[in-house]
């Protein structure tokens, strides 16, 4: 693909770094537990404060990105990631885990937000919407790559050895050392130039004048709907599903057809990238992931596809949905961000991702404490064609803004 010099770098930083994230956090309650010595409940517990000091990261990190310049806050924010891993792996007591886990919680708040700004800078409007929907097929691979290496550690020295618990926090100092590579290649992709004029209106309007525009809020409506229905639920409805029918193996299958549909469907993602609009992309999303869920509905009352079967279909239609939204959120939130407020427009983006993220799961605790898996289902359903109401009804305007990211050959 042809892709500026700077995105590349900055692609090849997130593969790296998305390798130390797999290595690390479907660990970190293994870590706690077995090497810091806390109780699962505490373990689990200890690990769900990063989400929470992010969505207050990301409303800091959009006005530091519009008045610093993206590679300095995504420098800075990896930093802190790394400084996180290590306080995780070896910091002393209760207070350290926490401290450690908010710290890296702290640094993503400012890093994501700062990658899709630099991107969107970086990469011509004609290829946005490919470079963001490869930023996420890379850095699931990235994970995917990370995970396994992780696996066969493990798998070698488990973590209730002596052995296992020495070598464990090693690949949290990996982690660490990812940040360092990604911190170089980031410093090569170039840096984002603040206009001049910018200070004073920015401090006069800053998150209002963001907030004031109608067409962001459609398209943040959408996102925080969509990414409750495909994202949120997803973490935690399979689980519910396949534990009710006694089959959990069927999770390690929808897993499965998870990463496979994200891989076979890439290219198939990023040829219609370059075919069709962004907000037609999340249509489609918001179809895809509506047929999921309804698939599942039969099974739930014992007819239709068995449960396995069921997940699996569910979990394909969500892969090829999660390709499309990828790539169609920032291309939109970036498409009519005006150049004063990229900043606060990405991080108000990653925030609507991070609420949807939150939103779902909380949604699925609800459904079984009433016991009405099935009105979940439908829920999800309403949600998508909620987001569709939003994107149909008012179509989204985008306005292409000129580059002001310096690069190695001048502005690119």
């Amino acid at each position: 693909m042809r892709f500026p010099v700077g995105v590349w770098l900055l692609l090849s930083g997130d593969l790296v770094l998305a390798m130390g994230v797999g290595l690390t956090q479907p660990y970190a309650v293994v870590l706690l537990h077995e090497v810091r010595g806390f109780s699962l409940a505490v373990s689990t517990g200890i690990w769900a404060l990063g989400p929470v000091i992010t969505i207050v990261g990301n409303a800091v990190a959009g006005p530091l990105i519009d008045r610093r310049g993206g590679r300095l806050v995504m420098v800075t924010g990896l930093a802190i990631v790394g400084a996180g891993l290590l306080v995780l792996a070896y910091g002393p007591g209760l207070v350290s885990a926490v401290a450690g886990v908010m710290i890296g919680g702290l640094g993503w708040s400012l890093v994501i937000p700062a990658m899709g700004t630099r991107l969107a800078i970086l990469a011509p409007e004609s290829i946005r919407s490919r470079v963001f929907t490869f930023q996420y097929v890379i850095m699931n691979l990235g994970m995917a790559i990370g995970a396994a290496l992780g696996a066969v550690a493990l798998a070698r020295m488990p973590p209730d050895t002596e052995t296992g618990r020495f070598v464990l926090p090693l690949l949290w100092v990996v982690g660490a050392f990812t940040c360092v590579v990604a911190i170089v290649l980031s410093m090569f992709a170039g840096r984002q130039m603040p206009l001049k004029s910018q200070d004073d209106h920015v401090r006069r309007g800053g998150y209002r004048r963001a907030l004031r525009d109608r067409t962001l809020l459609r398209v943040l409506g959408a996102s925080v709907l969509l990414s409750t229905v495909g994202l949120g639920v997803y973490n935690a409805a399979p689980s519910v599903l396949a534990l009710a029918a006694d089959d959990p193996a069927a999770l390690g299958w929808a897993g499965v057809a998870n990463a496979a549909a994200v891989v076979v469907g890439a290219p198939i993602a990023l040829r219609l990238a370059n075919r069709i609009s962004a907000r037609t992309a999340l249509l489609c999303t918001a179809a895809l992931w509506a047929l999921g869920w309804a698939v599942c509905i039969p099974t739930v009352f014992g007819m239709g596809l068995n449960t396995r079967a069921a997940l699996t279909v569910a979990s394909v239609l969500i892969g090829f949905g999660e390709l499309l939204l990828a790539g169609a959120i920032p291309t939109l939130v970036n498409g009519i961000a005006p150049d004063d407020l990229r900043g606060r427009y990405n991080a108000l983006a990653s925030l609507s991702q991070t609420l949807g993220l939150a939103a779902g799961p909380l949604l699925t605790s609800a459904a079984v404490v009433a016991r009405s898996t099935d009105y979940l289902l439908y829920t999800t359903i309403v949600l998508a064609g909620l987001a569709c109401l939003l994107l149909v009804l008012n179509p989204v305007r985008v306005t292409p803004e000129p580059s002001t990211e310096v690069g190695d050959k001048g502005v690119v």
